[in-house]
């Protein structure tokens, strides 16, 4: 007796549901993906201004320790007229370099080149604001531009849009906010955000 071997295959019909089921799981999973982006783009955010902060602590004990009125945290760079460029040449490049220094103030969809680092607050990722010695710890230092203090976030604010945003205290606590966290004053107060550089 001969044994018949029977070929076995797809039917069209089989192929057309496992391509169909295949694309229903990689929608389902794409959302998971951009969002799981999105929250690497906004802790790397956090990790860069952790590094502007660590530069800018150590401005401020040279500060201390020499009694140099030119170096210190930002509000208290300049006096009164204390500005984002009076602040960026103290600390570059005497703190961190100027190619680093750039790097920390980008983010997808603001970046900013080497030349301009210093010169200017914009383009940037980041906001710093002019907390002094005298500020409590609890004073915010940086925060992520796309958002302002007790306002909703905007979709098409760069760099996070309404995905989440960054504040980083001058005691050294840093945080990644959600969407819902930035309109909450109780969580934020009013009374921790001094002036933004300029």
């Amino acid at each position: 007796m001969k044994l018949i071997k029977k070929l076995t295959a797809f039917t069209l019909i089989e192929l057309l549901v496992v391509i169909s089921i295949i694309a229903i799981l990689a929608s389902l999973a794409l959302p998971a993906i951009t969002g799981a982006l999105s929250r690497g783009q906004i802790t790397q955010a956090m990790s860069n201004a952790r590094q502007i902060f660590i530069a800018n602590t150590q401005m401020a004990l040279d500060a201390v320790t020499t009694a140099d009125t030119n170096l210190g945290w930002p509000g208290d760079i300049g006096g009164t007229n204390t500005s984002w460029s009076k602040w960026a040449t103290a600390l570059v490049p005497a703190y961190m370099t100027t190619n680093d220094f750039s790097k920390m103030l980008s983010a997808p969809g603001l970046v900013r080149g080497a030349n301009s680092a210093i010169a200017q607050a914009s383009p940037s990722a980041l906001y710093v604001y002019a907390v002094t010695d005298a500020s409590t710890m609890e004073s915010t230092f940086i925060t992520t531009a796309n958002y302002t203090n007790g306002q909703a976030l905007n979709s098409v604010a760069k760099p996070f849009g309404d995905k989440g945003f960054v504040v980083f205290k001058k005691g050294g606590d840093g945080a990644v906010y959600l969407q819902a966290q930035a309109t909450n004053t109780t969580l934020l107060p009013a009374t921790n955000f001094p002036a933004k550089l300029n």
